[in-house]
Order: structure tokens, then C-alpha cells, then sequence
């Protein structure tokens, strides 16, 4: 190779030599350039990042000592106590309500009460002792509602407006519990003023059933019967039941050859001749 020869090919090598370099710078700055990009939206990502968070987990809560929190506790259930006790007084007051705001006691046994205040026709035989709601008193004759479909009239000679208690309930119980033998129902008391379905829950139904205007009569082969009206058991009778421990309650409200009435503060004791034998009936009273 001749010296020409040479130096033209050290030219061509030193142009390649500089071409590759430019290439690098050219690499090494765009390497750069995009490594800040990257670097500036790392950056801006972990700030945005750590506002968030310092905004949601670094701002500190109230810090609630132990003392404090079983204060709380005391207070939160001191005040749910209190509500409690405010219900089961409400509660208690309204059972100590009667259910009737003026009531009309029967004074006779087999009452005659009618369609109207013209005593047009009788609707229904009540019984000593029944209570019923007053609706007007008009001449003489006082106007009734019997149950929640019924509604009658009845001289104001047959009723009483106001009946005073003359024994305890608990005597009247206790007394029923002595005079009847083989008693087959626990606490009797219980279901009185209670729907139906809770006495046969307990004792199963009772098929044989008789209907008049105002009650449904529910008949045990136990010796019992149900009265029912509006679904409510309002009173238990017991036949063949013995009439010689009731002196034990005193003075009855009413003694006829046909009942004997005696009155609790809640409750009522009734005695009536059944084909010579004695029924017994434990009632409700919802005017007292």
C-alpha cells in the first residue's frame, strides 16, 4: 500500500472513530434525559404519594386514656339503664291503668240487656259481676259496649258505676286453689287478659265450643271452661267445685240465691248453683 494509500485510509478510520463517538454522546444524553424524567416523576409521584398519606395516617387521633374509655363505658351504660328503667316504668304505669275509663259493673244475676234504650228486644243475659264499658247514660238506661262488634242497654238499676276491692288477689287465689281439687291449670291467673292461642299453646285446643251474642265458651273434659271474647280470655270457669271455703273470703260485693260475687283489686271470684253442684269462676276485671 502506497503512503497515499495510507493516509486516506487512517482519514476514514479517524471520521468512523468520530461518527461512533457523536453516536455515544448522543446515547449518553438522551440516557440522561430520560433518566431525569424518570427520576422527576418518581419524585412527583412519592411527594403526592406522602401528602396522602400524611393526611389520612400522620394526623394523630385524640388519644383516649384508659380511665377515660372505662368512664365512657360507665356512662353509655348508665344511660341505656336509665332508658330501660323510664320503658318499664312507662310500661308498669299504663298496666296499672284499668283498660276502661268508666266502667258499669252487673249487680244480678241473669241481667237483661237490649238492642236499644226502648228496651225493644233483649240481645244477651249478662252475669253478676260482668264489667262493661259506659258509653252515654241516657233516662235511666245506661248504654254498653258488650265487645268489639256488640253494644246494648241495660237499666241503670242493674249496674253499679263504682265497685271497692273487699279482698286481696292473692286471697282470692289462694282460696280458688283450696276449694278446687285436682286443679289441672297452673297459675290460671296468667291467661286472663291473654289471647286464646296462649292458654292452648300450653294445653292444647279445646274443640267443644258454644257461642252467644257477646262470649265464646271453650269446654276441657279436665272440668273447665274458657270464656272468650274478642280472642281474649276473659274468664275460667271450674265445675263440680266446692262452695264451703269461700267464707274464708269474707263479706261478698253480692249474695244471691242464683251467685255470689266476691271482688279483688284485679280480679274476680264468682260461685254459681250448677245442677246441684257449685261453678266456679275466676274473672278479669278491666274497669279496675
Amino acid at each position: 500500500m502506497s503512503q497515499n494509500e495510507q493516509q486516506k485510509e487512517q482519514e476514514r478510520l479517524s471520521r468512523k472513530e468520530r461518527r461512533k463517538q457523536k453516536r455515544n454522546r448522543r446515547s449518553v444524553a438522551l440516557g440522561g434525559i430520560l433518566a431525569t424524567v424518570l427520576i422527576v416523576g418518581g419524585w412527583g409521584y412519592m411527594v403526592s404519594t406522602n401528602d396522602a398519606s400524611q393526611a389520612t395516617s400522620t394526623v394523630e387521633s385524640p388519644k383516649t386514656t384508659g380511665g377515660e374509655q372505662e368512664k365512657e363505658a360507665k356512662d353509655t351504660k348508665k344511660s341505656a339503664s336509665a332508658e330501660q328503667k323510664k320503658k318499664e316504668k312507662k310500661a308498669k304505669k299504663k298496666t296499672d291503668q284499668p283498660e276502661i275509663s268508666q266502667a258499669a259493673w252487673v249487680t244480678r244475676p241473669f241481667a237483661d240487656v237490649y238492642q236499644d234504650a226502648n228496651r225493644s228486644s233483649v240481645i244477651y243475659k249478662a252475669d253478676l259481676g260482668d264489667v262493661y264499658e259506659i258509653l252515654d247514660v241516657e233516662n235511666g238506661m245506661v248504654h254498653l259496649k258488650l265487645s268489639d262488634a256488640v253494644e246494648g242497654y241495660i237499666p241503670e238499676t242493674d249496674v253499679r258505676m263504682d265497685v271497692p276491692s273487699s279482698v286481696k288477689d292473692k286471697t282470692l287465689l289462694e282460696t280458688l286453689s283450696q276449694v278446687v281439687a285436682n286443679q289441672p291449670i297452673e297459675k290460671p291467673e296468667q291467661y286472663l287478659g291473654q289471647p286464646l292461642e296462649k292458654f292452648e299453646a300450653k294445653y292444647g285446643k279445646l274443640g267443644n265450643t258454644q257461642k252467644d251474642a257477646v262470649n265464646t265458651y271453650h269446654f276441657s273434659n279436665a272440668g273447665y271452661l274458657l270464656v272468650v271474647s274478642d280472642g281474649i280470655v276473659e274468664a275460667i270457669d271450674w265445675t263440680n267445685a266446692s262452695a264451703s271455703g269461700l267464707s274464708a273470703l269474707g263479706e261478698p260485693v253480692v249474695e244471691t240465691s242464683y251467685g255470689t260475687w266476691y271482688q279483688g283489686e284485679k280480679l274476680q271470684l264468682k260461685a254459681f248453683p250448677d245442677n246441684g253442684s257449685t261453678r266456679l269462676r275466676l274473672a278479669r276485671d278491666s274497669g279496675k
